[in-house]
């Protein structure tokens, strides 16, 4: 629902940011129209011919009726403001003085773009001339509406894009950093909130332009004037009642608007400080006007104790509405700030949310529950080892499994290997304390027990390796034997290999070095290795044993060829997988090879001084 919401409000703002800055460009399109095209919304013919056969009848009458030619003006030239200029000579020149200046009713200050397109009607004797400035109110009414559906069109791509973005997946490993990507979070909200703000800021005479011209109805001073001209009904406008008039003129002063009394000598009462000059025509620049500083003109007649003046009113309806307008959009910027950072720390708690819940599986005993990797920070990673750690878990739990099963196997293979021997040699003896004096098959039996003791030996061996290769802890007392004497064993056993007629290749070697070692543990990793060559080992090829002292190590190797006319035999690995593991009690290293019917063992064991 968070989503919807910030994608909605995102979209809203899209639209009326896309909306104003086309807006702004209004002029730009009809400059384009005006030049390409020969578009216009500026007076007709007829009313320009109507206009100026006004002038001339007004030129022969009395022309100071300023009420009426308003009056009749405002019927005749209805699409924009305009005034009427008088000028105290015949001659239309820049230097001719100005006597008197009629603004319309409701008459706006022209702005840049609509100067350019004003319109001068000269009377025929030249003494007045009307300058007018469009509205533009035809093509406004158009824009808005092409304005409008532009927008929106961006709007809904905006929304259709914003709904299918995926994040942004740097491959790069300073973005995988938590606080990274928190920092760059931070850097893109404060880019993004200065840069919104400096466009609505920079932008806002559209917003205001687009108000005007929409929405703003002219203001009604009537009441007013009608209480201003109570209150000075009893005065006259001379130098002596100045103050008093300007008194009543600023205790009756309006928001945003300033008064002015005129009559054909200029300004003669205000209640601020108007701008010094005689003539409302010369008061403004009209190039570089924006909305906020073209004033709205009101004019109305007044009538004193022995003359009537003119009051005019200055207007700026848009000037309040600046301190609101920065104040929102401030809040709007900072809203952007707000999603980026809300996005962010939303993101990372539905991370660990997903992580507690997941970790809450496994608590509960379900570890075969994945864990979901989300992203690749610390959480990310976090959740990563712990699904490592599960996988782990899972095979050790797994081996464990194996290893129990397997060990009940054997204990009872064994236990039932190991009741048939015994029952044998139970028999054996049994006859042979029954046959004391048959001296002719105790020899016999006597070898048959050997035979069987042999087979007990064996079997008992094998369960002491068994445990030791799945022993999780085994103790074993390591203490400085002489080197010597574990190759003197190693010797024996040469010994009984040739007396079984094998052919071993060994040079003996003499040493006064010493290890630290189990020598009950030596004896029987030599007799599993030796008990593997007797029995795996071609007989017809020559055996390999070397010893050698390397870099404060004393290694042993042994190679023999590989028997391939034995018949298949059973064979666990139980007897190396014992060397092996009591090779790592003594700190040493096993390796084994089997390449090209050759199979080789190398053991090596630290040696001091």
């Amino acid at each position: 629902m968070n989503k919807k919401i910030t994608r909605l409000y995102l979209s809203l703002l899209v639209f009326l940011l896309s909306f104003f800055a086309i807006y702004s460009q209004r002029f730009v399109v009809y400059d384009y129209l005006n030049t390409h095209y020969k578009y216009s919304d500026t007076l007709s013919k007829d009313e320009v011919k109507e206009a100026k056969t006004y002038l001339d009848e007004q030129e022969q009458v009395d022309f100071m009726n300023h009420t009426q030619i308003r009056k009749d003006l405002n019927q005749l030239l209805k699409k924009g403001s305009y005034q009427v200029i008088l000028y105290k000579t015949k001659s239309n020149k820049p230097d001719d003085k100005v006597i008197d200046s009629i603004l319309a009713f409701c008459g706006r200050a022209p702005l840049k773009n609509t100067h350019k397109y004003n319109v001068f009607i000269k009377s025929s004797s030249k003494m007045s001339c009307i300058e007018w400035y469009p509205s533009f109110i035809n093509y406004y009414h158009s824009y808005r509406i092409f304005d409008c559906i532009l927008s929106l069109i961006i709007t809904i791509l905006f929304y259709l894009l914003l709904k299918n973005l995926k994040p942004l997946r740097s491959k790069k490993n300073v973005f995988y950093s938590l606080s990274s990507r928190m920092m760059f979070s931070f850097l893109c909200a404060t880019l993004l909130v200065l840069t919104s703000f400096s466009f609505l800021y920079l932008n806002r005479s559209a917003v205001f332009e687009f108000l005007m011209d929409t929405f703003y109805l002219s203001e009604d001073y009537s009441s007013y004037v009608k209480k201003l001209e109570k209150q000075l009904q009893n005065f006259d406008l001379t130098k002596e009642n100045k103050k008093v008039i300007n008194h009543i003129l600023k205790e009756n002063a309006l928001n945003h608007a300033y008064v002015e009394l005129y009559d054909q000598d200029g300004i003669y009462f205000t209640d601020t400080s108007p701008l010094s000059n005689n003539n409302l025509l010369f008061l403004y620049s009209f190039d570089d006007l924006d909305v906020l500083e073209a004033p709205l003109y009101y004019d109305y007649p007044i009538h004193f104790k022995n003359q009537s003046v003119y009051l005019y009113i200055t207007s700026f309806p848009m000037i309040p509405f600046q301190i609101p307008y920065i104040i929102l959009s401030l809040l709007v910027s900072f809203s952007f700030y707000l999603i980026i950072l809300q996005s962010f720390i939303r993101k990372r708690i539905q991370s660990i949310q997903n992580l507690q819940e997941d970790v809450f599986t496994l608590a509960i005993g379900d570890w075969n529950h994945e864990i979901t990797v989300s992203d690749k920070d610390e959480i990310g990673r976090l959740a990563q080892d712990l699904n490592q750690m599960r996988i782990a878990f899972l095979q050790t739990m797994d081996n464990e499994q194996q290893a129990r099963v397997a060990n009940k196997e054997l204990i009872s293979s064994l236990s039932h290997d190991l009741r048939t021997p015994l029952t044998t040699l139970k028999g054996y003896l049994e006859i042979m304390n029954l046959k004391r004096d048959n001296i002719k098959f105790r020899d016999q039996y006597l070898q048959k027990c050997l035979d069987k003791v042999e087979e007990i030996t064996y079997l008992s061996n094998k369960m002491f390796e068994y445990s030791l290769v799945f022993s999780t802890e085994y103790n074993s007392d390591l203490s400085s034997i002489p080197v010597q004497k574990v190759m003197d064993t190693l010797v024996d056993h040469i010994q009984y290999l040739r007396e079984m007629d094998l052919h071993i290749l060994y040079e003996p070697l003499q040493t006064s070095l010493s290890m630290d070692a189990n020598f009950a543990m030596m004896q029987r990793i030599l007799n599993n290795i030796f008990s593997n060559i007797q029995k795996y080992c071609d007989p017809w090829k020559d055996i390999v044993i070397q010893t050698t002292i390397e870099e404060d190590q004393f290694k042993m190797s042994f190679t023999n060829s590989i028997n391939h006319h034995l018949d298949k035999v059973e064979s666990n690995g139980i007897g190396l997988k014992s060397v092996k593991k009591m090779i790592e009690i003594h700190r040493g290293t096993f390796y084994q090879d089997e390449t090209n019917d050759l199979f080789t063992i190398i053991l090596t064991f630290p040696i001091y001084q």
